[in-house]
């Protein structure tokens, strides 16, 4: 109702010097026919013609014009009724190709390197697995060890570069069901266990027993970006790993964050002043974890002190939908 109130209202305006010039005809149709009275029939007779072919040309022009209006704005058809119109037209189809033409290449490019980056993904953890297998024959247990650590950092970043990857196609394979959140929580401790052991770190997991609706797969991605980022900068005590308030909360009692940074964690390529320090941040985890969290519908936030420790806490939403069991 509001497109066809808004058609005939610009439709009168662009043929308002036709009307003005049918009324101005009639004012004097009418002057004329006071100013000579024997005339007057045939002036009138005259006005009563010219206003019913008026009509007439109104309608089948309003008609003509609305049919055009609904083409272009349906399908985007635009008939020139005017040189004016004409040159608009073409000018505006020749814009409109030159962006289709480069949104095109610019999808092919896209396309070109999210194909070349996930491949690259895919051939460089064949090197890894070999050097996890050629790791079993270092005879030193302090030097297998560390390069244990250093290779397990390669495949975690590797695999970072995947889930960002995979994030562009995030709904193709997303399932929301309930998901046990101590079994996810285990699964990426023991994951970690080899930095646990060789900090020295304890891990206290309590609590966990309890359901939350999400999908298990992006949800232990988020688990452990934020994980890793806490054994990162953690070099003494240990982590702890709760359920409170609807929330699963990692708390570390590492080197904590400033102030100034907290509110520009989540950016992609932000490493802070603990980055800078360390040398040990890419700026994409929590980035990531952002992203991911957002497009499941829960909320993550972090509260921190210097020299105290850091809280991460992944909200969970508490209404009910429609999920598989």
């Amino acid at each position: 109702m509001m497109g066809k109130c808004q058609f005939i209202k610009y439709h009168i305006r662009s043929r308002l010097t036709f009307y003005l010039l049918f009324a101005f005809n009639g004012i004097i149709l009418v002057l004329f026919a006071f100013l000579f009275e024997e005339a007057a029939d045939i002036l009138y007779y005259a006005l009563t013609i010219m206003t019913f072919v008026t009509i007439i040309m109104v309608i089948w022009d309003l008609v003509r014009s609305y049919h055009s209006y609904n083409s272009a704005f349906l399908y985007g058809e635009i008939t020139p009724s005017s040189p004016l119109e004409f040159y608009l037209a073409q000018a505006l189809e020749s814009a409109r190709e030159s962006q289709l033409s480069q949104s095109e290449e610019e999808r092919k490019r896209y396309t070109d390197l999210m194909d070349y980056y996930t491949l690259w993904v895919h051939q460089i953890k064949t090197p890894i697995a070999a050097s996890q297998l050629l790791l079993q024959d270092v005879s030193d247990s302090k030097t297998r060890a560390l390069l244990e650590q250093e290779v397990f950092k390669i495949d975690s970043y590797t695999n970072l570069v995947l889930q960002y990857l995979r994030l562009e196609n995030f709904h193709d394979d997303l399932q929301l069901r309930q998901v046990t959140l101590e079994d996810l929580v285990k699964e990426v401790v023991r994951k970690h266990s080899l930095f646990f052991i060789q900090k020295g770190l304890t891990i206290n997991l309590h609590d966990l027993d309890v359901k939350v609706v999400s999908d298990e797969k992006w949800l232990l991605v988020i688990i452990e970006q934020v994980l890793s980022n806490s054994l990162k900068y953690t070099k003494s005590g240990g982590i702890e790993i709760y359920f409170k308030d609807n929330g699963l909360h990692l708390k570390d009692s590492g080197i904590g964050i400033k102030n100034s940074d907290i509110l520009r964690v989540f950016e992609r390529g932000f490493s802070g002043y603990n980055g800078r320090l360390t040398q040990q941040s890419s700026g994409l985890g929590l980035y990531l974890s952002k992203k991911i969290v957002d497009q499941l519908g829960h909320d993550i936030s972090i509260s921190s002190q210097v020299g105290q420790g850091t809280t991460v806490s992944i909200h969970f939403q508490k209404q009910k939908l429609a999920i598989d069991y």
